[in-house]
């Protein structure tokens, strides 16, 4: 729970201790411009308490944790999103927020592929 606001903060590796909405909107515009290309991309929007995820068809998924986000996505598109997550990776380099927030998009998608499950 947060001190100053009495939300509850869920923890989060890639968010570290910064659960700013700065930092809320530069994870949806990460995931966004990974997903730009993948058919039936979602929309991706920052709120106070984590994120909301609206799919193609207009359902909507309240996201904690930056790897809610990514399980909410669509499997049906993973190959097309590991691939654009690959390439993002390499333009990004290893340090930062976005670097982490694409290094654990690449992570789980590849479990997706791996393990054929949906989520």
């Amino acid at each position: 729970m947060c001190g100053a606001c009495g939300t509850t903060v869920y923890p989060d590796p890639v968010m570290g201790n910064e659960h700013t909405l700065r930092n809320r909107i530069l994870v949806a515009q990460t995931v966004s411009s990974v997903c730009a290309g993948v058919p039936g991309a979602p929309r991706i929007a920052p709120l106070a308490a984590g994120w909301s995820v609206t799919s193609a068809t207009g359902s909507i998924s309240l996201c904690h944790t930056v790897a809610d986000i990514w399980r909410a996505l669509p499997v049906r598109s993973a190959s097309v999103l590991q691939h654009a997550l690959e390439v993002r990776a390499l333009a990004e380099g290893p340090v930062g927020l976005s670097a982490r927030v694409v290094a654990l998009g690449l992570d789980l998608t590849r479990q997706r592929l791996l393990s054929g499950s949906p989520r």
